[in-house]
């Protein structure tokens, strides 16, 4: 595992790499920052980005002993096209021995994951939104309605537009949102109004926020708000 970068985790841990997504599900495949650094060490990545298992990198959460927070498989997609029903086990099965870590998971494809219900209570599943493909993220935040974890949550990066986005009736099984400054190359930064407006909708709903620190540089004037759920009981449908 490393260090992470992302100030929610304390370290990313990538056993599945890869994503295959297309601009159906993408609006931004075509400048992906995973996508250029994977394509720049090409040694630890599948050819073409393609989804890949490293049996290599499985155990290292049973070597870390002192609780921390782990993102999982940010390098690729580890619920997206052509990811092994049986890798995705490998993985859960690990997460199910290390009691003391909370996993995060984020996808683009969040129909793929009630079939993995119930959830171990050390995971937080998350669905990915972005504004831009009113279908897709409809379809993403409809499947945590069915997802029995911990914590579900929503992250807003690259957030490219809010007019679009499922209303407030929709965001009832949500307890986190993060949203974050566009990392590629080419697609615009998100306005301070669409933040603003989410913000508040959290507000009402009682969703906790984050703001990462790459958007409160794009949109100074932007709070220091980082707000992390407390560790909550499974979802009452269980």
């Amino acid at each position: 595992m490393n260090r992470s970068g992302i100030e929610y985790l304390d370290y990313s841990w990538s056993p599945i790499t890869g994503c295959l997504h297309g601009p159906d599900t993408c609006p931004i495949v075509d400048d992906c920052w995973a996508r250029a650094y994977a394509n720049r060490f090409r040694s630890g990545y599948g050819p073409g980005f393609r989804p890949a298992l490293h049996v290599s990198r499985l155990q290292e959460p049973l070597a870390r002993k002192k609780p921390a927070r782990i993102g999982v498989s940010f390098m690729g997609d580890m619920f997206g096209p052509q990811v092994y029903r049986h890798w995705q086990l490998q993985v859960l099965e690990v997460m199910r021995c290390c009691p003391q870590h909370t996993f995060i998971f984020l996808t683009k494809a969040g129909e793929q994951l009630p079939q993995f219900n119930p959830w171990p209570p050390n995971a937080w599943v998350g669905v990915s939104l972005t504004g831009a493909l009113p279908g897709r993220d409809r379809l993403n935040l409809h499947s945590l309605w069915g997802v029995r974890a911990t914590v579900r949550w929503v992250s807003l990066e690259p957030f490219l537009g809010y007019e679009e986005l499922p209303p407030p009736t929709e965001w009832g099984t949500v307890q986190w949102l993060v949203m974050g400054a566009t990392t590629g190359t080419r697609a615009a930064q998100p306005q301070l109004r669409w933040v603003q407006h989410m913000m508040d909708m959290a507000r009402e709903q009682g969703i906790k926020v984050f703001l990462k620190k790459n958007l409160r540089r794009a949109l100074p004037g932007l709070p220091i708000l980082e707000e992390v759920p407390s560790w909550a009981p499974y979802y009452p449908s269980i």
